[in-house]
């Protein structure tokens, strides 16, 4: 009875065919996800549990998009409407593999690549990381594109030889651009600089935030963002203030030319043994009576301070020149600040 009820050249049955299969598509999309989440969840490989359930929705996806193929084939349908579905499912699936590939290899590197290089004691930088990540999903949407591309009904050969011919016009015209790819690799596998660090360069300074493959972004100090491309960067004088092990200081203290030859030795003694039993000051420590300034016997004092951040820094520092002045209050020794005698002779 409903196979002699036909609209738009289908029969009744055709059509539920059709949509039976769609259906038993989605079902099946769903009994497979809840197997694969019920044999994932009994194992206690946390890793493979991981990469397999970042895989699940691009899986159930393409079940349900091949549903829709084999529910559309029993329809008949005009060539044009039939060619178009078949081309569109065609992308679909090709986009469902991408999202496939590209979360299997992000969570692979993620789950195994890094804890590997940790248990051999190798750092891996994150910007090689997410290079990686870049290189791997750059390879998969070409593919893809072409992959799509000859669904459609283009002729890759020609395009590739048309690439091919285009491709020195290409070259000279990107001279710029594959010289800061270039130089995005040597600072990725050189390393004179890693994510966070600080660095001082001609142009400016500030807190690396991204090593691209084209240019690399800094933020300042005033919260500006620096966006140098990198063949910049490589040719230019760059000081990672990060890399530093220790912080020095070098400051001069005047004393009043009033201060006698005793109290001069123990000033330089006070400031010695603060110095000495302070956590963070590291040798070399100086201390000095160098010269007799303008208005001032002046003590020159150089020592060096764990590099632990830099607000351990600032604070040491507070720490250590509250610690003098207060031990030089209770010896009453004076420190000196710019003055000036002017003798008047009066005329007889």
């Amino acid at each position: 009875m409903l196979s002699n009820i036909t609209i738009y050249g289908n029969s009744i049955t055709n059509y539920i065919l059709c949509i039976s299969t769609i259906i038993l598509s989605v079902i099946l999309a769903k009994i497979i996800s809840r197997i694969m989440k019920n044999q994932l969840t009994s194992k206690n490989d946390t890793k493979i549990n991981d990469i397999f359930f970042s895989l699940n929705d691009p899986l159930l996806v393409s079940i349900v998009i091949i549903g829709i193929y084999f529910g559309v084939k029993f329809l008949s349908l005009p060539e044009q409407i039939s060619d178009l579905i078949h081309k569109a499912i065609g992308v679909a699936l090709t986009l469902c593999g991408v999202v496939f590939v590209e979360r299997f290899i992000d969570k692979s590197i993620e789950r195994y690549l890094i804890p590997f290089a940790e248990r051999k004691k190798r750092k891996i930088d994150d910007q090689l990381v997410n290079s990686i990540r870049k290189f791997a999903r750059g390879v998969v949407y070409t593919f893809a594109i072409l992959f799509i591309l000859r669904n459609l009904g283009y002729d890759i050969t020609t395009l590739l030889a048309g690439l091919g011919i285009g491709g020195l016009a290409v070259a000279l015209a990107m001279q710029d651009t594959t010289k800061n790819l270039i130089a995005g690799l040597i600072i990725i596998f050189d390393k004179p600089f890693r994510l966070k660090d600080w660095i001082v360069f001609d142009g400016g300074e500030g807190i690396v935030e991204e090593i691209g493959i084209r240019s690399t972004r800094i933020r300042t100090w005033e919260d500006s963002l620096i966006i140098m491309p990198n063949s910049s960067l490589v040719d230019a004088k760059i000081t990672n203030m990060s890399a530093m092990r220790k912080r020095r200081v070098l400051m001069t203290i005047g004393l009043t030319y009033d201060t006698s030859a005793e109290k001069v030795r123990r000033a330089i003694e006070i400031i010695e043994n603060i110095l000495n039993n302070h956590e963070a000051v590291i040798e070399p420590k100086r201390v000095h009576f160098v010269e007799y300034g303008d208005w001032s016997l002046n003590l020159r004092v150089e020592y060096f301070i764990k590099n632990l951040g830099f607000d351990y820094y600032l604070n040491t520092l507070t720490e250590i020149n509250l610690k003098i002045k207060e031990e030089f209050e209770k010896e009453g020794i004076e420190m000196a600040f710019p003055t000036y005698t002017v003798y008047l002779e009066k005329d007889s």
